[in-house]
């Protein structure tokens, strides 16, 4: 049996409540900065993944020499 393809818009639907869900727990949204330094800050380059996250995880919880200063809990 041949598996059609699921249709755009509940994928849409499910990348939103993904996204969401993320928001709420102060993940951000490495393709959302990729598509706002593309189209506001073309003449930059983005960080890499890892250092996207780094630097949210860095701006939610500021500690000294990188080590967290309250429970992310």
């Amino acid at each position: 049996m041949r598996r059609l393809p699921m249709p755009k818009a509940p994928l849409l639907v499910l990348a939103r409540i993904q996204q969401t869900f993320r928001l709420m727990v102060g993940v951000q949204d490495y393709a959302h900065y990729l598509a706002h330094m593309a189209a506001k800050h073309p003449e930059l380059t983005p960080m890499d993944k890892k250092a996207f996250y780094r630097a949210a995880i860095d701006a939610r919880y500021p500690g000294k020499s990188g080590k967290l200063s309250k429970c992310p809990c």
